[in-house]
């Protein structure tokens, strides 16, 4: 029984608030949800999401790592980190390959040809050696689907913040995704030889583990209710491919930049997340996730009365009138680039299916596809952040991090704060998130 719930949170524009979001929206899912797993994978080059989840982002002098980031090194083994995850998609596409190719062979009554090197657009770290290629080709008897809870750990045991049902797979940085892990040599036009990072290698050979990890999604055991996958600004990174195309939804978060927002359809980088990405891989035949929401973040607010924009974006708050008039007429934007290519309006998840309200296709569109996420007082949000403390369980006590830094927020804004994260859970998953929310 597949997961009720996979979503990626992506955009190219860093700062949008990815992270934070897949962070604080996991942790209000298992609360709300304690009989069920959740799923967190950090497909993020940087790992913010796990080093929020381990322990926090605070850091204890300059130069030193995260907490949370130490925690998920020397806690989780090498073998059961997101980069050996991905290393294991590809072994696991690769021992289908060699498979595929002695059967094909053998029918034709020859003899598979001697084991090659296989280049991993991955990099070196996850290139078989030809000796274990013919290793993997004498022995086939290996699982035929990647079991994700192998690699999960419970953030619970080393972060008493974070709910015990939620299950993370963990990147670990530079020890993950550094240069010296995933390098490669690669000929360039024949004319001499250059290491490409990780983040910056084109081709469509990262699909086949792709397939994989669509196939360990939909393995996961049933308790498994949602899975949550973070990726970063680089949207054309191998990593962010590879969830988009394994995932059933995207989440994108949005800036009030006017700029920012343009970013996704032209981007000079060819990161931008919808004509350079998505679009790109549906017409290939790669993409799987379609856009569930866009996410104005940071919105402020003038009450804590429910409302809704004249375009029909509703808010459990009340943001400013200015604020309104943006969101409005960017939503506004989304559609009329949807009207004007069909390519973008199929990057939409469930789009064609839309009906007028009110005489209106685009109040409907705009109804469905975009949602607000309040702006958190800074305070609040660097506690939360600092000391790898979930908006959902944050009291009004003081907390201290790692530097040193301390402070409190206070208990009647937090409580808003709670139960405008549990009506933004249940707006992107569904009504079942409606655990009741406990006073700060």
């Amino acid at each position: 029984m597949s997961p009720t719930h996979s979503i990626c949170f992506a955009n190219n524009k860093g700062g949008a608030g990815k992270t934070f979001m897949a962070y604080q929206l996991a942790c209000e899912a298992a609360r709300a949800k304690p009989d069920s797993k959740i799923l967190v994978v950090d497909f993020s080059i940087y790992s913010d999401i796990s080093a929020l989840l381990m322990g926090g982002s605070s850091r204890d002098g300059f130069g030193r790592p995260m907490k949370g980031l130490q925690v998920a090194v020397d806690a989780v083994d090498p073998d059961k980190r997101a980069d050996a995850l991905v290393r294991d998609l590809e072994l696991a596409a690769l021992r289908k390959k060699l498979r595929r190719e002695d059967e094909e062979a053998s029918s034709y009554g020859s003899v598979a040809a001697p084991a090659q090197q296989h280049r991993s657009i991955f990099g070196a770290y996850f290139t078989p050696s030809p000796g274990r290629i013919e290793q993997m080709k004498k022995k086939q008897e290996e699982e035929e689907i990647v079991d994700l809870t192998k690699y999960a750990a419970q953030p619970g045991k080393y972060n008493e913040n974070v709910p015990k049902n939620l299950y993370l797979i963990a990147g670990c940085g530079q020890e993950s995704w550094s240069l010296e892990h995933t390098q490669d040599i690669v000929m360039d036009d024949g004319s001499g030889q250059q290491d490409i990072p990780l983040w910056a290698r084109t081709g469509d050979e990262w699909f086949p583990a792709a397939k994989e990890m669509e196939k360990a999604i939909l393995s996961l055991p049933k308790e498994f209710d949602t899975v949550f996958v973070d990726t970063d600004h680089l949207s054309a990174c191998v990593l962010t491919k590879l969830a988009l195309a394994s995932v059933k939804s995207v989440v994108v978060p949005l800036s009030f930049d006017d700029v920012d927002f343009n970013r996704l359809f032209q981007d000079v980088t060819k990161n931008a997340l919808f004509q350079d990405v998505m679009i790109d891989m549906d017409i290939k035949n790669q993409l799987k996730a379609r856009v569930k929401k866009m996410v104005f973040t940071r919105v402020d607010k003038t009450a804590n009365k429910p409302t809704s924009t004249p375009r029909g974006i509703h808010s459990p708050f009340t943001p400013t009138k200015t604020t309104q008039a943006q969101m409005d007429d960017m939503a506004q934007q989304m559609w009329a680039a949807c009207e004007h290519s069909e390519y973008i309006k199929s990057l939409f998840s469930g789009i064609e299916d839309l009906k007028p309200e009110g005489g209106s296709l685009t109040q409907t569109f705009v109804r469905k596809y975009f949602s607000t996420f309040k702006l958190v007082p800074d305070l609040a949000a660097n506690i939360s952040k600092m000391n790898g403390v979930p908006l959902c369980v944050m009291t009004g006590d003081t907390y201290t991090a790692a530097s040193g830094l301390s402070g409190k927020s206070d208990a009647g804004s937090l409580t808003a704060l709670k139960v405008e994260l549990q009506y933004e859970c249940q707006s992107i998953l569904d009504d079942t998130f409606n655990a009741p929310v406990t006073a700060s």
